[in-house]
This record gives structure tokens, sequence and C-alpha cells, in this order.
């Protein structure tokens, strides 16, 4: 009876000690540190709209566990396990890998995908584009509807794609998934979310300077507007003072005509004066 009462007790403690060393306990501890909220499974880890814009989400089915919840001013964000079934054979081995969504409260990201070439989740509806840059354009497959999404590509995520081979990005609206194709250690985890967040940093970044742009060129556009009646008004008088002034009852022509009679007049009175005083005035 002692025998079994001690292998009873004994497998608790096993059993105990393997729970508190799972995955999923030791994500709950990392979760608590950082003052995030902890889910051991959910059945999304974006909102239904932003699920159905990504194509990572709308590709194959997904089973999210361990999943990481917090919030900010700037954006939504959540990391978590995803397990990625690409068909319905049950002999099909699914694909484990560790996500990090961000879906931005604010702003939006200019549309774009990148994958490695050789990913599963390389294909898009969106047109290929080369960045020509051979160090990325020989490992990446870039999607996106215009070359203008270019301007994603920072220096700071050139450098990142012509580094590593491995990484997932994808933006569309207010929306980013990022990946490594893989599954985070519990060790690694914390690198990896500081990595995704660097990304975040950077777009968001981005994302504030275009905008800004945007807001500068608009000021200009209105303040040109605004001036333009000014401008017209001015335009106004001075064709106003070149043709529009109103014309004097004597114009500088007939001025000139009337001194000139006026000058002959005083010269006739001066000639007839001088005549009649010789001629009269010594009779």
């Amino acid at each position: 009876m002692i025998l079994v009462l001690s292998l009873i007790i004994a497998g608790c403690v096993v059993g105990l000690v393997a729970t508190t060393r799972s995955r999923s306990a030791q994500l709950a501890r990392i979760a608590r540190g950082n003052g995030c909220a902890f889910d051991k499974r959910k059945t999304s880890v974006t909102t239904q709209l932003t699920a159905g814009r990504l194509e990572f989400f709308t590709q194959f089915f997904h089973q999210y566990d361990n999943v990481f919840t917090c919030s900010d001013n700037v954006a939504f964000i959540r990391w978590a396990d995803d397990t990625i079934f690409t068909d319905d054979n049950p002999k099909t081995k699914p694909i484990p890998i560790t996500i990090f969504t961000a879906e931005l409260k604010k702003r939006e990201f200019p549309l774009l995908k990148a994958a490695p070439i050789s990913s599963p989740f390389a294909a898009s509806q969106q047109a290929l584009m080369k960045t020509n840059i051979p160090a990325i354009d020989t490992v990446y497959q870039m999607h996106a509807p215009s070359a203008a999404s270019c301007v994603v590509l920072t220096p700071m995520l050139i450098g990142l794609f012509k580094t590593q081979s491995h990484i997932y990005l994808e933006l569309n609206d207010n929306a980013l998934v990022y990946h490594e194709h893989r599954l985070i250690p519990v060790e690694e985890i914390e690198a990896f979310r500081f990595r995704a967040l660097q990304i975040l940093g950077e777009l968001e970044k981005l994302v504030e300077r275009m905008e800004k742009g945007n807001d500068a060129n608009e000021k200009k556009e209105t303040a040109v507007q605004d001036a333009a009646p000014d401008v017209r008004a001015m335009a106004m008088l001075q064709r106003f003072g070149a043709e529009g002034m109103p014309t004097t009852a004597n114009p500088p022509m007939w001025r000139g005509f009337w001194f000139l009679l006026l000058g002959l007049i005083f010269l006739g009175v001066t000639f007839l004066s001088w005549f009649a005083i010789r001629n009269w005035v010594g009779q």
C-alpha cells in the first residue's frame, strides 16, 4: 500500500515538473514578465477583416497556440505558435512556425509581400516586383501592386533581406505579419520579438515620414489655392491700371494741340502789336 502511494506521489511530482517545464508554461511566464495577455489557444490572431486581406492567413488552415497579446497607442500586437496544415491529408505533416502580427490603429502600410523563392507561402495574386538588387532578387520574391511599394525597402530592411534568407513579411492596409519559417525555441522568443518589433518600428517611422510629406504637399497646394485670389486681384488691378483707367476729357494729344494753338495766338498778338506800333503810331 505504501509502495503504491509512493508511486502515485512520485507520478504527480513528475507530472507537475513536466507541466511547469512545458512550452506553454514557459511561454506563459514570459508573457507575464512582459505584461502581455496569454492564451493557450485562439481561433484567430487578427481581426476577421485583416485575416481576409493578408494572403498568409488565406492560404492553408491555421491553428494558433500560445498566443501573446499586447497593445499600445500605435498598434495591436500578437505573436503565437501557428501550426499550418497545407492540405486535408492526415499523412501530411503540419508546418509549425512562430508568427508575429501587428495592426496599426491610425495608419496604413504600403502593400508588399516578401517571401523566399522556395517558401510554401511565396505565391501571390499581386504582381512580381524586382528590386534590382541581386542579393535580394536571387533569394526572394517581392510582390506589390506597383513599383511605388519599393519605398518600403528602407536601408535597414534592404540590409536585412540581403543578409537573411528566411524572412516572410507581408503588409496590407494597416496589418503586418512576419515570421522566419520556423518554430522559435522558448529561449529565443524574446530575441524573435525584438527583431519583429524592430521591423515594425522601422515601418512605423516610414509611414509617419510619408504622411508628413503628404501633409506638407497638401499645405503647399492649399497655400497656393488661398493665394490665388490675391494673385488674380493683383493682375486685375494691373490690367485696370494699364487698360481700364477712366480717360480724361482732354487726352494728352489734345492738350498738346491746345498748347500749340495758344502759342500761335500769342505770337500773332505780338506780331500785330509790333506792326501797329511801327505803322500807326508813326503816322
